[in-house]
């Protein structure tokens, strides 16, 4: 009936049965709106391949948010170049594991 305060009551109430249900978009169980069919594996798209591949990243140096400062790592003709402030320059290992934010681009096969 819309009114939140029974929904939450009734979702607390029901954690045990929350969990072993098979809930797909839309708030229907995948059985129901599948008619008990599973899905196909894999990953679906319609316009183009569902591959990435990394190009650039922001890192952050420094001790913590509080000081320091961002780089840019990007990946120009398969070689990583590193943009701190007015300094530019290749990066022979970039600490990608460092990422604060990563940016990737769709494959084409």
């Amino acid at each position: 009936s819309n009114v939140l305060d029974r929904a939450v009551d009734w979702i607390f109430s029901h954690l045990d049965d929350l969990e072993s249900m098979d809930v797909s978009e839309g708030g229907r169980s995948a059985a129901e709106s599948e008619g008990g069919r599973d899905p196909p594996p894999g990953p679906h798209v319609r316009d183009g391949p569902g591959k990435y591949e990394l190009f650039a990243f922001i890192s952050h140096m420094g001790t913590s948010t509080m000081c320091g400062h961002y780089v840019c790592h990007i990946k120009k003709d398969q070689q990583w170049v590193i943009f701190n402030d007015q300094k530019v320059c290749a990066s022979e290992k970039p600490p990608k594991d460092m990422g604060y934010l990563y940016f990737y681009r769709r494959v084409a096969e």
